[in-house]
């Protein structure tokens, strides 16, 4: 059975601390069966090392799925019969590519005479400032003209407009992901052809505890582990403000890359966030200890090689042991019999180059 970090902290501190207790015991009981000389007494050999800090990233763990930034319906902006469907759904189209389109009918024949309205309005406009240059028309009739040929411009960007309102059309790049109707059908204002999804950037989105919430800022970096095998990186775009009343948690959006448009829409996923930066300890496991109190902490050798003790707190795991905060600046760890000595005791000290 594969024990947790947690536990095999616990288990670490309890080991150290049966050996400390054990220790203290057998020396009390040494010191019972006789006085001893403290001038001539051996100070207790320990191995330590320097140990200096370093910056410590928090992390925070985030179960989610992905998500399209963009998720449209194409829509009609008139009514009409569908008379082509020129893509099928899970084809990738780039902005402006026609989805479906329906029929002209009686639009095209408006067009057309929108445009000789406007030709005769142009001629009649031209004809009257010309005449009013000779004297021969008021200005009133020019102004007249020009208001029917703006009139006549205005008809004609309408019957454009609703020719080319025949065409449902992508607004962006993405996959046409589902067709909602076929040919024939009969569409009103606002009923959706499809279903079109934009393939870059996407999201990755999760809901963060209340305690976490607040070590997260738009800007941190995180990773994404998708189950079906993808590995993501992106940034946090979004922490939001307002808990969701049903779980006291706060959305939180990671931004993503999608440029081989491989990943989809409502995909599992668990990502972490690498959190705010601070100095931190990396330390072997086995350096942790309890003092008589039953604080967590480490020994260390002070001036004149003598032990102190240091509490800590623990802040997360690495595969090289664990992040401790609580300690200045540059220490001397001891690593090896820090389970037999106690604090004010003086050592012989043999260095270690790295923490083992």
């Amino acid at each position: 059975m594969k024990l947790s970090a947690s536990v095999k902290i616990a288990l670490s501190i309890v080991a150290a601390t049966i050996l400390y207790f054990s220790a203290r015991t057998l020396l009390s009981d040494g010191r019972a069966d006789g006085p001893s000389d403290d001038a001539g007494e051996t100070a207790f050999a320990v191995i330590a090392t320097p140990l200096k800090p370093a910056e410590w990233r928090d992390k925070v763990t985030v179960s989610g799925r992905t998500e399209a930034l963009r998720k449209v319906m194409a829509r009609a902006e008139i009514s009409g019969v569908v008379e082509e469907t020129p893509t099928e759904p899970g084809t990738f189209v780039e902005p402006g590519a026609v989805l479906c389109r329906l029929r002209v009918d009686a639009r095209a024949a408006a067009l057309e005479e929108a445009e000789a309205a406007l030709a005769k309005a142009e001629l009649d406009y031209r004809a009257a400032a010309q005449l009013a240059e000779d004297g021969y028309r008021s200005q009133t009739a020019v102004a007249a003209a020009k208001a029917a040929l703006d009139q006549a411009r205005a008809a004609r960007e309408q019957a454009a407009l609703a020719v080319e309102r025949t065409r449902i059309v992508a607004p962006f790049r993405g996959v046409f992901e589902r067709r909602d109707v076929e040919i024939g059908d009969f569409m009103n204002v606002g009923d959706a052809c499809g279903l079109l999804i934009g393939d870059t950037p996407f999201l990755v989105v999760g809901a963060v505890s209340e305690k976490d919430v607040a070590k997260i800022s738009p800007g941190d970096r995180g990773a994404a582990k998708l189950v079906t095998g993808e590995t993501v990186e992106g940034a946090v775009r979004f922490v939001g403000k307002t808990a969701d009343p049903a779980t006291r948690t706060f959305r939180v959006e990671l931004e993503v890359p999608n440029p081989d448009g491989v990943l989809r829409d409502g995909v599992t996923t668990a990502f972490t966030i690498f959190a705010g930066r601070r100095e931190a300890h990396l330390l072997p496991r086995s350096a942790l200890s309890l003092n008589d109190e039953g604080r967590i902490g480490v020994r260390v050798v002070g001036p004149g090689d003598i032990v102190a003790f240091k509490p800590v707190t623990l802040l997360g795991e690495a595969p090289e042991g664990v992040w401790v905060d609580g300690l200045d600046g540059e220490i001397n760890l001891i690593i090896r019999g820090h389970e037999y000595v106690k604090e004010g005791q003086k050592v012989a000290v043999a260095r270690a180059e790295e923490p083992a």
